[in-house]
This record gives C-alpha cells, structure tokens and sequence, in this order.
C-alpha cells in the first residue's frame, strides 16, 4: 500500500464539479482535470478524468484528444487530487488521509512523536485522494455475482479502509433546519428537496473482496472478533466515533498492528 505513488499529482491544484441524478442516491459523476490511472495491464496513464460512479467506469481524455472509456475492470487504482464543491456542499470536509494510508493511528510507535493530522474544516483543492479496484456484490446480500467496482483508500492494509459516497435526497419539512420551523403542532409537510453527500463504509480485503459497515460499531468489533475488546478501549481511550472517516481509519490501522485476523 505504501508504495502507491503518483509523482505527477504532487504540484497539481485542479477542479472539481459533481452533477447530482435524482434517485437512490449512488449515481453522480466526478470530473478531475488531471488523473493518474494505473491499468490492470500494468500501464499507467495520466489526464483529464471523469469518474463515473453508477457506471463504474473513467473516461480520460487522452493527448491526442480522442476519450478513452475505462471500465473499473480494467483499472488496479488511480490518484487525483482537488476538488471544488458546489455551494450546497461546501458544509461537507475532507480530512487528508495520506497519513493514515501509510498506517496512522494515535499511539502508533512507527511515528514517534509526529503531530496528529489536523483535522480540516473546508474542502482543501490540494489534498490526494487515493482509488482502488475491489470486487463486489454492489451491495446486495442475496447476490452471489461481484464485479469490480471503485473505492476510495482511507487506511493502510492489510484490512484497508474504504469509503464510497453517494448522494442522497432529503426533504425539507417545516420543523427541518433548511425550513420555517412547526406551526401550532401541525405536522410538517415536505416542501422540496435538497441533495447530500453520504458516506458508506467499507473493509477491504486481502482477497480483493470488500465487507460493508452498514454498522460501523457493530461490523467493525465483529470482523475483528479476537481483538473486539482491545478496539472498544482504544475508542473509549480516544474518544473515537465509529461513523467518522477519519476515527475509522485510526481504529482500522489499530486493529492491523494488533496482528488482527485478515480472513
């Protein structure tokens, strides 16, 4: 995992936009003006790139201007880095993961005395964010069928962290905070709708396999069964919240150094 490196993305500052489809709330497409893609063939390539999440696919325009269509099961991982949100998104934030992709955690030896990562309040257009190609039932228990499909690296392995968002509809009720407040204990009335970014959770595998966290302080201690006691005091001990990407990722790369079982 530490050796993922994309040394073209470093110095690179590049928007982003998101369009929204109305729906179950998984569909959304990513634009990046730069990318660095690492094919199954063991070939890398690097562009303006769109990530297509109900697709599963990238589309990357390549120097001679002509749009290559890559679909995740020609993909192991790419890197961007950036991002601009619309304005509705701007309440959302992206803490850099680079540490914890490298093993991170507080207490961690390997990184003696080293500052904890700031956590960030606002989108930061700097920050690499890392996808990788697992396979999946996409979500569906009663499916024996997994196909490829991308996530995003939170933590280091051999269990990894991994997030895919997705947005989804909410509405708007009188007594809601982008409402009028209640009226004389009348019931509230949907008066449209507003669209957010949700984060779901994954473990990725050794096996290439992903284990959704549809609980995350149930699922977690449950994969990690020998080492459930430890990780419930090493959240308690620094107060960590299981549905927090970034207390995830710690309690992840904790659970790994216990020598935790991968199966």
């Amino acid at each position: 995992m530490r050796n993922f490196v994309f040394s073209g993305l470093l110095t690179l500052v590049v928007p982003f936009t998101a369009q929204a489809q109305r729906g179950g709330g998984q569909g959304f497409t990513q634009q990046f003006n730069q990318g660095s893609v690492l094919l199954s063939s063991g070939d890398s390539i690097s562009g303006p790139l769109a990530l297509h999440r109900g697709e599963e696919t990238l589309t990357m325009t390549l120097p001679d201007n002509t749009v290559r269509t890559l679909p995740a099961v020609n993909v192991q991982s790419f890197a961007v880095r950036g991002e601009q949100y619309d304005r509705s998104r701007e309440r959302f934030y992206y803490d850099d993961f680079y540490a914890m992709r490298q093993g991170y955690y507080s207490g961690n030896p390997y990184f003696g005395a080293t500052p904890p990562p700031r956590r960030r309040e606002r989108a930061d257009t700097n920050l690499l964010r890392v996808f990788r190609v697992y396979r999946w039932n996409r979500d569906n228990d009663y499916s024996d069928f997994k196909a490829p499909g991308f996530f995003e690296q939170l933590s280091d392995g051999p269990v990894v962290l991994l997030r895919r968002e997705g947005l989804v509809e909410r509405p708007i009720t009188a007594n809601s905070p982008y409402g009028y407040g209640g009226y004389n204990g009348m019931p509230s009335r949907t008066m449209g709708y507003y669209t957010e970014v949700k984060d779901n959770f994954f473990l990725g595998l050794p096996d290439g396999t992903v284990l959704p966290l549809r609980t995350p302080k149930k699922d977690l201690p449950s994969h990690f069964r020998a080492q459930a006691r430890q990780l419930a005091q090493y959240a308690k001990t620094n107060n960590l919240n299981y549905t927090d990407a970034r207390d995830l990722a710690y309690l992840v790369n904790y659970a790994n150094s216990l020598g935790a079982a991968v199966k």
